[in-house]
């Protein structure tokens, strides 16, 4: 479903002034309001679709690259900061990271990642000189990557990063037209994001209106849980079932 289609009414924005019972053809700071809302609405699913762990479970389909890139390695720095992409989109989360063991190496080796609560973190925040050497783990902290043990070699390109990462938002405007953009979620799920944006208009704008309130609410509860099962079967992991040990008497 696109942006907004002002010929067959069927644009995101056009379901917005649906349910919200507002005229077709909104403009001005009404429209960018309800464009804002449905950027917001986008906001609210990442969390979901970014919720699962460290997995590329999503990607918005409006990017042309993949979530990756690259930086080099510089010897002795430990940290590197890692905050957007190469189309200034901001890095929300990294989900693997891999490096070369070399300057001259070509083939990448893959890091473990280390948790927040692992008692090597003092050392990897403030390295000690004397452990350098190939890097073996990464730790994600802030909008910082740590190398641990710190890198005692440089290398172009030497560290590579998957990441999830920000949508593309719809550009706010208010003037009513077709707008051919389309949201990077699948397609059966669009209608989600219309609803979100209208509950949000109504709940600003008539807060008494409790019925149009239910009414949309009763349509968001099983979009949302659909949702979420979609993206958990479209983008399954194996679990890793850890048996009980068996008491002996």
């Amino acid at each position: 479903m696109q942006l907004s289609d002002t010929t067959n009414k069927n644009g995101l924005v056009q379901r917005v002034e649906k349910w919200t019972r507002l005229p077709y053809g909104t403009s001005g700071d009404t429209l960018k309001t309800i464009i804002v809302d449905l950027n917001v609405a986008v906001d609210k699913l990442l969390p979901m679709l970014l919720g699962y762990g460290d997995y590329l479970r999503w990607d918005d389909t409006n990017h042309t690259d993949a979530p990756a890139g690259r930086t080099n390695i510089v010897s002795g720095q430990a940290d590197y900061k890692i905050t957007q992409d190469d189309n200034s989109l901001d890095i929300l989360n990294i989900t693997h990271a891999r490096v070369l063991i070399s300057a001259t190496a070509t083939d990448y080796t893959d890091l473990k990642r280390m948790k927040a609560d692992d008692e090597r973190v003092p050392d990897v925040l403030s390295p000690n000189s004397t452990n350098t050497g190939i890097p073996s783990h990464f730790l994600e902290m802030g909008n910082r990557i740590y190398l641990f043990p710190e890198p005692n070699y440089a290398a172009t390109s030497g560290l590579e990063i998957f990441f999830g990462r920000e949508q593309v938002e719809f550009t706010v405007t208010g003037t009513s037209g077709d707008d051919t953009t389309v949201p990077g979620i699948p397609k059966q799920f669009h209608e989600l994001l219309a609803l979100d944006a209208a509950q949000s208009y109504v709940a600003v704008n008539r807060p008494t209106d409790t019925n149009t309130l239910r009414l949309i609410e009763n349509e968001i509860r099983p979009f949302q849980r659909d949702f979420k099962n979609f993206i958990s079967l479209r983008h399954p992991t194996v679990l890793k079932i850890q048996p009980k040990p068996i008491a002996h008497r």
